[in-house]
């Protein structure tokens, strides 16, 4: 016999559902332009020089990893899993776009723009901004209520510890 819902549990569906959807749709745009995506990781210039082969990789993997980690999500199958992954890829987010943010407040020439979502930035403007940290951050808030009270109803996880 399955576990009864907690209340809280039924906040976790729309967070997985809307969090998972963002990923796959931010992993699935990037696909469609992965020199763009590539130029964008080399423009916030945290990777060394002498590391820089390993731009095309990022630039490739990112996306997959954020297309299965989002539609495991939306699924609920691996849900904690899942969360966990996204989770430290926001904060990752978080943490180079605050880098960028202050070493151009320093005087250091840098012109970035978001490409999280492709050509499609919502709800932020391309340039980098605070925007997109606080967007990122409701986004981590999201991802925190996954894995504090995953998997939640009309969960793949749920359904199949019954």
């Amino acid at each position: 016999m399955a576990k009864p819902m907690r209340p809280m549990g039924w906040l976790v569906l729309p967070c997985r559902v809307v969090l998972g959807g963002l990923f796959v749709l931010a992993g699935v745009m990037k696909m469609q332009d992965l020199q763009a995506f590539a130029e964008a990781i080399d423009a916030f210039k945290i990777i060394p020089e002498r590391a820089e082969f390993l731009i095309p990789f990022a630039a490739f993997a990112m996306p997959w990893i954020e297309v299965f980690a989002g539609a495991f999500l939306v699924l609920g199958l691996w849900s904690r899993a899942s969360a966990l992954v996204i989770s430290a890829m926001l904060v990752a987010f978080i943490a180079m776009i605050a880098s960028v943010l202050i070493r151009i407040e320093m005087g250091q020439p840098l012109s970035v723009t978001c490409t999280c979502f492709g050509k499609l930035e919502w709800p932020c403007p391309p340039k980098l901004g605070m925007c997109q940290i606080w967007r990122d951050v409701v986004m981590l808030v999201m991802g925190a209520v996954v894995l504090k009270w995953a998997p939640g109803p009309l969960a793949i996880d749920r359904e199949s510890t019954k």
